[in-house]
């Protein structure tokens, strides 16, 4: 009986492990860059956000997004951050199975990374990592997407809308 107590709390824990948020946490990239944006919407401020923003099309997309945390550092200089400063997060994202990387691209001294976490038919985090010689941009988005939904924010309308959501707040 004690195997079987001690089985079913792995196991609850485990899945607890699988749906833990991100921690973007830059604050040594922070102190170095010489301009930052870092954006954190719950899901209250998110809803209220998009329907200041007025758009039917846009609150249907993200309907089931809990959160949106943008971090976005300017660098001075070329080498004030190294790709060694983001293995903290990478290491977070490579400790949950949900995660997979979809895209990993490098163009000189230029990367791209982007990581969805799915479960059964929706997609249930993004994770976009951008990386400039001078700049820096992560976005973390936690909740549940269609997989149609993902598409429909591809599209050009509805990123205009999103950047024109973020844009004004």
């Amino acid at each position: 009986m004690r195997i079987v107590s001690i089985a079913i709390c792995t196991a609850l824990g485990l899945a607890l492990c699988a749906a833990q948020s991100l921690e973007l946490r830059f604050g040594s990239l922070a102190a170095k860059a010489s301009s930052k944006v870092e954006l954190d919407l719950d899901s209250k401020l998110l809803r209220l956000a998009v329907r200041a923003a007025g758009d039917a099309d846009l609150n249907g997309i993200l309907s089931g997004v809990q959160a949106v945390h943008v971090r976005n550092y300017e660098f001075a200089t070329s080498g004030a951050y190294s790709q060694s400063d983001l293995e903290p997060l990478r290491k977070q994202v490579a400790a949950q199975a949900r995660w997979s990387q979809i895209l990993n691209m490098k163009e000189e001294d230029e990367t791209t990374e982007i990581w969805i976490a799915a479960q059964a038919d929706k997609v249930s985090g993004c994770l976009i990592v951008s990386a400039e010689e001078r700049e820096l941009s992560v976005i973390y988005l936690e909740g549940s997407m269609t997989l149609a939904q993902m598409k429909r924010l591809m599209d050009d309308d509805a990123r205009q809308g999103l950047g024109e959501l973020f844009a004004n707040r």
